[in-house]
Parts: structure tokens; sequence; C-alpha cells
């Protein structure tokens, strides 16, 4: 078949340059093996001579840090463009806000375009170039059928850049921009390599240790703009260690079961604060004030908790994943209005374009919509067959039926998701929804293998149908 629902997709690709250094004891500032170290490192290197040390910084902030936190040293040529020429740096910035910043809001973009522009005139702090980079490394790996609009930019020179201006440097203080470029390497080496990525895991851990510190010892300090986006990214962080959990694949715990978070919610506040210094007639990005994505954050995180919640039993039982099966389907008949899946038809399919999702387009709601919907199936699912391993060790034999007649329920109702939304929504999710769709679809395959339970026409039909939509979307 053109696409396997079992094959790994880590082992498909040829970078395993990413790998993580060996972590020797006496060492406090580890750094990646990236592999060879070719002409154009030599040239980065050459280039990044008197590389800047961040310093101390007393209030973890998205803003530029002062000219006392940071030494420069011999930096002077220190650009936005050792990433790529300017132009297709907006782009792909605009990009992330238009395509991906819907499921992830954890930028904001008038101030992030605000500092780009003040890089056009003054040279760029290291950490901020850092950041930059992170973003598009995320970029470029989640929304594959654009690469060609981004030149030669690619997941590993972006991660090479950022080492190279001391990215796993120990004198680095605990920041909230360090965590955001943390978290969006995380993602952009879990896309590119596989959910088995050593590196993947690695940048997972700083970022989440990395937010852990600062809710506990710094949260107090920030400003209110910057809680809440450190409240989006940790909710962020806790759907990716859950989603990884469930593959089996569990990584370091961000968030406890029975922990406290009534405080770590983040409010429905529109990221409304004025540009840093874009003038307000700075085309698109100060136009018109950006939609909260915030309820469908938290939404997903609901979704989440009832998946982690299930997990918590010493000894799993029958009635349990029962029951946290239907508190999935409640959460969703909860959703608002405007996040519930419905069947129609999206937005026009957005071609070339990169505008922001804003008020006049619902794409963002559909990619949020979406993203809900595959969870929420996925979690359905993934509980569903943590059941039928129970039928089978407590040799039931009715519940195996009943079992499979939810099985086919849940792929009908992800076909019927696959098949109304063009690609363009799935792409905006990034590369994380087609292992929830092959997971998904595993199961299938496992019935039809069998042979054990009835209907499997249907599910040899269904089966055919899932495979022929991975394919279209599997890029």
């Amino acid at each position: 078949m053109p696409v396997e629902l079992e094959k790994s997709s880590a082992s498909s690709v040829a970078m395993n340059r990413y790998a993580p250094p060996a972590m020797n004891s006496g060492s406090s500032a580890p750094k990646s093996d990236l592999g060879q170290k070719g002409a154009q490192r030599t040239a980065l290197r050459a280039q990044l001579d008197g590389t800047a040390q961040v310093q101390a910084s007393e209030t973890p902030s998205l803003t530029p840090p002062s000219a006392e936190s940071i030494s420069f040293g011999e930096t002077r040529q220190l650009t936005l463009e050792l990433i790529a020429p300017m132009p297709i740096v907006h782009r792909i910035i605009s990009d992330w806000f238009g395509w991906i910043h819907p499921v992830a809001p954890i930028f904001n973009q008038r101030q992030i375009f605000g500092r780009l522009m003040e890089c056009e005139t003054a040279m760029p702090d290291a950490s901020f170039l850092i950041l930059i980079s992170s973003i598009c490394a995320a970029t470029v790996a989640s929304l594959r059928r654009r690469r060609g609009l981004y030149g030669s930019v690619t997941v590993e020179q972006c991660l090479e850049l950022a080492e190279s201006l001391g990215l796993w440097s120990g004198k680095n203080p605990i920041t909230l921009e360090n965590s955001l470029a943390m978290y969006n390497f995380s993602s952009a080496t879990h896309h590119e390599l596989g959910i088995d990525a050593p590196v993947a895991y690695r940048f997972s851990a700083e970022s989440s240790i990395g937010v852990k510190y600062l809710i506990y010892h710094e949260l107090q300090h920030m400003s209110f703009y910057d809680q809440q986006i450190l409240k989006r990214l940790y909710w962020l962080l806790f759907a990716g260690q859950c989603t990884s959990d469930m593959y089996g694949r569990p990584l370091l715990m961000l968030h406890h079961a029975h922990e406290q978070i009534n405080d770590l919610i983040p409010l429905d506040v529109h990221d409304d604060e004025p540009p840093t210094s874009a003038s307000p007639d700075h085309g698109l990005y100060a136009a018109n004030q950006p939609r909260s994505y915030v309820p469908g954050l938290n939404a997903l995180s609901k979704m989440f908790l009832i998946w982690q919640s299930s997990q918590t039993t010493s000894i799993q039982t029958m009635a349990n994943l029962q029951e946290h099966i239907k508190r999935a389907q409640q959460a969703s008949e909860a959703l608002p209005p405007t996040l519930m899946w419905k069947s129609h038809r999206s937005s026009p399919a957005r071609g070339d374009t990169a505008l922001p999702a804003n008020e006049t387009s619902d794409f963002g709601t559909d990619v949020q919509t979406v993203n809900i919907r595959v969870t929420q199936l996925h979690i359905r699912s993934n509980l569903l067959e943590q059941m039928n391993g129970l039928a089978r060790t407590q040799n039931l034999l009715i519940t195996p039926s009943i079992i499979v007649e939810e099985r086919h329920r849940v792929v009908d109702e992800l076909l019927e998701v696959l098949e109304e939304m063009p690609h363009e929504v799935f792409d905006a999710n990034g590369c994380s929804i087609i292992p929830k769709i092959r997971d998904i679809g595993s199961a299938l395959l496992d019935e039809v293998r069998t042979g054990t339970q009835g209907g499997n026409l249907q599910a040899s039909m269904n089966l055919d149908r899932l495979l022929k939509k991975l394919e279209e979307l599997d890029v």
C-alpha cells in the first residue's frame, strides 16, 4: 500500500545528525551533535565569532532585553539574514501566524513584527534571533507543502544557527523567550524526525523544565501578558505529553493528575497590546485585532485532562474506561458552538495567500475545530483499545463485539472529518494530526488482519478510505 499505518516516521528520515550529545557529568553546556561540519557551517561560525552571551535578566519577558543584560562582544554581523533574506523571514513568520497560530497561540503578532522591524535598523540580540530561528524551524517542519516558498531554510539550518548563538549554554537564564524557543524546536524536530527522535524529547524536557520553573518562581513578577503566554505554553506542552503517552512513549511529566490547575488556565483575552514600533498602518500586521484562540486551547486541554484522569487508577477496569469515553463525548457536546464539529464545507482553500486568520475568515476556527475533533476521536480510540485488551485478558465474549461497533463509529466520524475538510486545514495542524489518524487506523487494520470479528468487509472498505486520505495528507 502507498501509505502504511504502522510505519515509523523517524526511520524514514535520514537526518540522524540531530541525535543529542552524550551527557558528560563534567559538562555544563551540552551541545547537540549535528554531524559533519560542512562549508555552510564553517562560514556561519566565521560570521559568529564572539557569540553573544545572554546574561540573567530580572524579569522573564518577550520584550527585548536591556543593553546591560547582554554582552555582544564582536557580534556586529548578527542579523536576521543569517536565517534567510528578510522577505523570506517575513513570509515564514506570516505563515506561522496565518496557519499555526490557531492551534498554538503563544505569540503576539504585532509585537513580533514590531521587533522584526526594529531589526531592520538595529542589530538583534541573540535571544530574539534564536526565537525567530525556532519559529522558522517549526513553520518549515509543519507546512511541508509550502516549503518551496521558504528558499533554502531548513530545520537543521535554523537549529545550527541557534546552537551557534548559545542555545544550550548553561549560562543562559531560564526565560519565557527561551522556553518558547525550546518548545518550537521540540515541535520542529518531532515533525521532522518522528516521535522517537531523542533530540525532540530533549527539547520538550528543556521547555517543560523552564515552564515549571517560571510558574513556581517567576510568575508573580511577570507582566499580565507574559503570564498568559506562559500558561498557554504550559497546556501545549501538556497536550504533547499526553499524546506521546498515548503512543506508549511517556515524556518528562509536567502536570500531575491531582495537581491544582485553576490558576494555570489561561484567560480568554485578545492579544491587543500595541505594537512596539510598527505604525498603525503597517499593512496586515496591525490592521485588525486578531481573534482569541484561547477557548479552543482550553477545550483541547480539557480533552487531555479526561484522558489523563482515565489512567490514574491503579487497576484499570472496564467501568472506568467506559466512563471516560462517555466524558470525552460529553466534553464535545459542551464545546462552544463555534468549536463544535458540524458537517460543513470549510473556508475556501487559501492557495498561496498567507493572510493571518482574523475576523474576516473562519479558517483558524476550522483548524481548531478539526484539532479538537480528531483529538477526541483519538482519545476514544485509545480507551477502546485498552478495553479490548482487558476483554481479551478477562476472556469476555460479548464485550469485544461492542468494542468493534464503537471502533467503527469512531472511524466513520473520522472519515467524515477527513472528507469534509480540505487538506489546508490539516496542513495548518502540522504533522501532529497524521500520527493520530494512523493510530486510529491501526486498530482497524488489526481487525481486518485477524478476521475474528464480524463486519470485516466494512472494516476493509473503511481502511481503504482511510489509507487514501492518509496518502493525500502525509506529504
